[in-house]
Formats: C-alpha cells, sequence, structure tokens
C-alpha cells in the first residue's frame, strides 16, 4: 500500500477535449478525494484514441495509488474505458448476466440494442459498481497495488455512485482520515487573488491550502501541520477578511440565509431588477426553500415596478430606478404586498450598456426591509462581465439579507467586490 493517498483522475471522452462538453467532474472528485485525505496529483482530458488512453494510464498507475477514470462505459466503439484497463491488467472482459438483466429491466420491454451487451461487461476479477440512474455499472479493481476505479460520464450518474459505493471503497481500501486533518472554510465577497494573498500572510508551518472557485463562492482547505496552527492561520484569516466573508465549513450563501430565515421563522420575499430571479433561483435549488421563500417579484421595468410594488412614478423619474430610494421602495412594496417578514430588493446596471458617469456598470443597490420603517439599504460598485455582475449582485444580497435578519454587522456601505 502507498505510504502517501495519491490520486489521479482521468476524465476520457473526445467530446471533452474539444470542448463540445466541459468536465464538472474533476472539481468534484478532486474535493471529494481531497476530504478523504488524499493529494490529487493532476487530473487529465483524453480523447477517445486508445494509445493516449492507454500512455495516461500507464503514467496515472506509475504515480498513484487510488486512479478514477470517468466516461468511456458507453455501448460504443468509440467507449474504450473496459478495454484500456483489461490490457492494462492483461485479462479479459467478462460478461455479466446480472447486470444485463439490470440494463433490460431498465428499458421496460424497449427493443435493446446488441452494442448495448458492452455496457454489462467488466474487466475479469473487477467488481461491478452498481448504476441506479443510468445503463452502465461502473467496475472497480487492484491494478497491482493500484485501485482504479471507473464511473460513467454523466453527472447526475458519476456523484450518486461515487458517494454510494466509492467512498466506502476507498475508506475500508486506505482508511478514513482522521478527524480535524482538514480545516474547510468558506470565502465570500473574496476574490480569489486576494484570498491567496491572505492565506500567504496567515501562512503556518506546515500548513498548506487549496481553493476550488464556484459562481457563488470559494471553497478553501488548510492541511497538514498541527491542527492548532490550522486553527490559528483560519483564525487570523477570518479577522483580516471578516466574519461575514469568512466561513468555517463548507457552505453557500444560499444556504446561509435559509438557516437564518429558519432560525427565526421568517418567510422572505425577493424584488430583482439587474439580477432577474437569480436570487430566488439560488434559494430553491436547495430542498425545502418553501419553508423560507413567500416567491419573487421579477420587476425589470419601471412599469412592473411601478404596478406591482407601488413605486411611485415621481421617485423613479426624480431618483431613477437604480437608486437607494427605488430599493427602499421596492423592499417595502414586495413587504405589504406579499405579508412576508422580510424582503429582499435589488436594482442595479449590470452591463455591457446603460452606465453613466454618475451610475457606471456595476453600480448596484440592495435594500432589507423588516418592517414599513425598518429598511436598510447598500451600494456596492462591482466589476467583471454581466453574468459576473449579476451572480455578485445575487450573493451580496444574499449576505446582506442573512446578516440583518441575524441582527449582524454587514460589510462597510460602500465596498467593492
Amino acid at each position: 500500500m502507498c505510504e502517501t493517498k495519491t490520486a489521479v483522475i482521468i476524465s476520457a471522452g473526445t467530446e471533452l477535449t474539444e470542448g463540445i462538453t466541459q468536465d464538472t467532474h474533476a472539481r468534484f472528485l478532486a474535493s471529494e478525494l481531497t476530504s478523504l485525505g488524499f493529494s490529487v496529483l493532476r487530473s487529465s482530458q483524453i480523447p477517445d484514441d486508445p494509445v493516449l488512453f492507454r500512455e495516461e494510464l500507464a503514467g496515472a498507475l506509475r504515480a498513484a495509488c487510488l486512479v478514477i477514470i470517468t466516461g468511456g462505459l458507453g455501448p460504443t466503439t468509440d467507449d474504450l474505458t473496459r478495454e484500456t484497463v483489461a490490457e492494462a491488467v492483461h485479462v479479459p472482459l467478462v460478461f455479466h448476466q446480472d447486470a444485463w438483466d439490470a440494463l433490460l429491466a431498465r428499458f421496460a420491454g424497449r427493443p435493446v440494442a446488441e452494442s448495448n451487451r458492452k455496457q454489462a461487461m467488466a474487466p475479469q476479477g473487477f467488481a461491478l459498481l452498481p448504476n441506479p440512474n443510468g445503463t452502465a455499472p461502473g467496475f472497480s479493481g487492484m491494478i497491482e497495488d493500484v485501485l482504479v476505479v471507473a464511473l460513467p460520464g454523466p453527472p447526475s450518474e458519476l456523484r450518486p455512485m461515487f458517494t454510494a459505493s466509492v467512498i466506502p471503497l476507498v475508506r475500508t481500501r486506505f482508511g478514513a482520515p482522521s478527524a480535524g486533518d482538514i480545516l474547510w472554510g468558506t470565502a465570500l465577497m473574496v476574490p480569489e487573488s486576494s484570498l491567496e494573498q491572505e492565506l500567504r500572510v496567515c501562512r503556518r508551518p506546515d500548513v498548506s491550502w487549496g481553493t476550488r472557485v464556484e459562481e457563488d463562492r470559494i471553497s478553501f482547505s488548510l492541511r497538514g501541520g498541527a491542527a492548532a496552527d490550522r486553527a490559528a492561520a483560519f483564525g487570523q484569516l477570518q479577522d483580516r477578511l471578516g466574519s461575514v466573508r469568512i466561513r468555517e465549513g463548507e457552505t453557500r450563501p444560499s444556504l446561509l440565509l435559509t438557516e437564518a430565515l429558519l432560525a427565526r421563522a421568517s418567510m422572505l420575499v425577493t424584488a430583482e431588477s439587474c439580477t432577474g430571479g437569480l436570487i430566488s433561483k439560488y434559494l430553491t435549488d436547495l430542498s425545502g426553500s418553501s419553508r423560507i421563500l413567500w416567491g419573487s417579484f421579477v420587476t425589470y421595468s419601471n412599469d412592473a415596478k411601478e404596478r406591482s410594488l407601488k413605486v411611485s412614478t415621481d421617485t423613479l423619474e426624480s431618483h431613477g430606478a437604480v437608486s437607494e430610494e427605488a430599493v427602499r421602495a421596492m423592499a417595502i412594496g414586495a413587504l405589504e404586498a406579499s405579508g412576508a417578514r422580510v424582503a429582499l430588493s435589488v436594482s442595479g446596471i449590470a452591463g455591457p450598456e446603460g452606465g453613466t458617469p454618475e451610475k457606471p456598470v456595476g453600480t448596484v443597490w440592495l435594500a432589507v426591509a423588516q418592517g414599513p420603517t425598518d429598511c436598510e439599504t447598500r451600494l456596492f460598485q462591482f466589476s467583471g462581465s454581466r453574468d459576473m455582475i449579476r451572480r455578485r449582485a445575487a450573493v451580496a444580497a444574499m449576505l446582506f439579507a442573512e446578516t440583518r435578519v441575524r441582527g449582524i454587522n454587514f460589510l462597510d456601505s460602500h465596498a467593492k467586490w
């Protein structure tokens, strides 16, 4: 067995190398493997080329004690994972009748092509991994002292299989990481470059870190060294960037707001302009969101703001839709129209057009109302593309609402992403 837990991820498929399909597996698997105590040496994409596949697998077997292959388990001739692994271990492919029976049952009486029989095959000596969400089972087995796991490409199949089958298999083979070996954190409203700089400032002896950028957060990990040093580094990072921006554990702005609303037994209503319903989308991505979300007003035009939220024409003409006065009126109007206890409103200029010297692209006003006379506002100036500005506005809005509901300080009234 390897002295250190190392892993390599191989994603197979010409659709990946040609940019037709985005590879989302490497990020997911690397995060999961890191939490299991592995150092992920690399992740690679390879086309459906048998020579390149063999070379990549051979290199992975020399480098790591765990190799995970995604894709290449379909029924067509360019699906090469079974054959490549079987060749590496010098064994034939074996037909599994139980896997074939499961595939036939999944087709429920519909005609099944003879080529699908390939999906019921695996290298001799390798165990099948059940796939309740698709037709292709995965498989796992040893090549000398390296554990090789093959999983199907679709994320809706791969992720449940990894959780249900691969994690127990890996824990049995390599053992579970000791409690506290890794300290996970989440950075919110912090640019990746700024987080990296602050992590360098807060470094401790033998403590390393890794980051994973996602659309609404950056997850980071502190590993190695003593537990006290990891905790000290995290504490200093939180002191420097603020407890609103740096949270312990892996979380999301939508989850933080949901937990705050549940703790206060409060329902939320949103009034969105430039974000176009994105805040509601983030919230309803979570199961059970009906317990905290009354609904959303997507009032993009001035007419919609006037009709749905009773924002006065005078307010819009005097101050504009992107103004403190407008978002305050939007929040209070949403509160009155819904009967919810908390209202969150947002209005801004996402660009690339529409900016002025007084209100450049990226100007966003937020408001949170918890009563007709209890409404706070914040102004932000975001940068980036239209999509980035909208996402950053949504994240800032959710954090602003969370801190208002919890009764804690948010950020300075003027803050730049």
